[in-house]
């Protein structure tokens, strides 16, 4: 008897999708030196419910469209923009970012603390060089600044990023701080393996509306901080863990959340996320004539417009005399509203004209800074 299977292929998922390959071009790396450097707004989650990080593989369908956060600029700053007592020690790195949440050394706090980012040659791969930040010692009055420049770089990703990418790098430094009085000089040291790798591919939806292609990339560290005096050493072992979602063109990861590694357990401690408009803006100043406001503006603005098709856009923010003072990229913006936030408190008073560009128009608008 003739049987007649089409029928099985009916319920066969059609979700399936390719992984993607990430470069160089899809990361950061400003050149200009402005007030305002290239910028990327995320959302920043303290603690939450993220699950994510649970789920490896191929074809894989992410959904944390729930989380909340207060959204935040990240910067990535050319050298010149830097404490310059960093800027000597780490003159060949391609650029700075500020320590997200601040960071700190074997339980000490650090302040005004930026991490140095540098592509190796062929850009093959973006590895951290070191840090710079004031860090303050139990009894001293007075922050102290720390040149942490690693022994070997600290490498983050590996180019091309594909699926099933494996790597690991083993970095630290040796600092003497000499205090002088009772204490006498202390050494901070840090040891740390890095194991990177990416474990899953598939499609990431995030609560800002987005939904992205994206690489999942986990690194897994083993760090040692000590805090040695000529009293006594301490030396604090931990095991952070990052779970990055990449995607093209992204800059900074679509979502990230951070852990700590106990055995077999994770603990997650935060997770930031890409994209999204701040809450508290005064939105009934929204209308279709006015896409910035407000306008003069003090130290914070809003930016709106409507987007013919899914596009890139681009922001950029010029003196009179046609200097460029700021510029800001958001990718992959869907088609219909978008608006941003954009923290103008670097630029001097006066009077800006504002260019923003899609890939189908180009809009222009004066901006007052008062």
């Amino acid at each position: 008897m003739k049987k007649n299977y089409l029928f099985l292929f009916i319920f066969l998922p059609l979700y399936t999708f390719s992984q993607i390959t990430l470069t160089r071009a899809d990361f950061p790396r400003p050149t200009g030196n402005s007030p305002l450097p290239d910028s990327v707004l995320y959302s920043n989650v303290n603690g939450g419910t993220p699950t994510a990080h649970t789920m490896n593989g191929t074809n894989v369908i992410w959904n944390e469209s729930t989380l909340t956060g207060t959204p935040t600029y990240q910067q990535f700053l050319p050298m010149s923009a830097t404490p310059i007592i960093f800027q000597l020690l780490f003159l060949s790195c391609d650029y700075a970012q500020p320590l997200l949440n601040g960071g700190n050394v074997a339980g000490n706090t650090l302040t005004d603390a930026f991490e140095y980012y540098d592509y190796a040659s062929s850009d093959s791969r973006l590895q951290v060089k070191g840090f710079g930040g004031n860090i303050l010692i139990p009894g001293q009055a007075v922050a102290i600044p720390l040149p942490a420049l690693y022994s070997s770089p600290d490498i983050i990703y590996q180019f091309p990023m594909v699926y099933g990418n494996k790597d690991s790098s083993v970095s630290g430094f040796d600092v003497t701080l000499p205090l002088g009085g009772v204490i006498g000089d202390i050494k901070l040291k840090r040891s740390q393996k890095r194991v990177n790798e990416v474990d899953g591919w598939g499609r990431l939806t995030i609560p800002s509306g987005g939904t992205y292609d994206v690489l999942r990339h986990v690194s897994k560290i083993d760090r040692i901080d000590s805090f040695i005096t000529g009293f006594f050493p301490i030396g604090i072992p931990t095991q952070p863990i990052e779970y990055k979602w990449l995607g093209q063109g992204m800059k900074v990861p679509v979502l990230q959340i951070n852990g700590n590694q106990n055995g077999g357990n994770v603990t997650i401690t935060n997770s930031t996320y890409w994209g999204g408009f701040p809450v508290g803006l005064n939105e009934e100043l929204i209308n279709t004539n006015a896409f910035i406001y407000p306008n003069p503006a003090y130290d914070q603005c809003a930016i709106e417009f409507s987007i013919k098709n899914n596009s890139n856009v681009d922001i950029y923010i010029y003196a009179l005399n046609g200097i460029l003072c700021g510029e800001f990229h958001f990718a992959n913006r869907v088609a219909g509203k978008f608006h941003a936030y954009l923290p103008i408190n670097a630029l001097a008073n006066g009077t800006y004209q504002v260019v923003c560009k899609t890939n189908q128009q180009t809009i222009l608008q004066k901006l007052i800074k008062l």
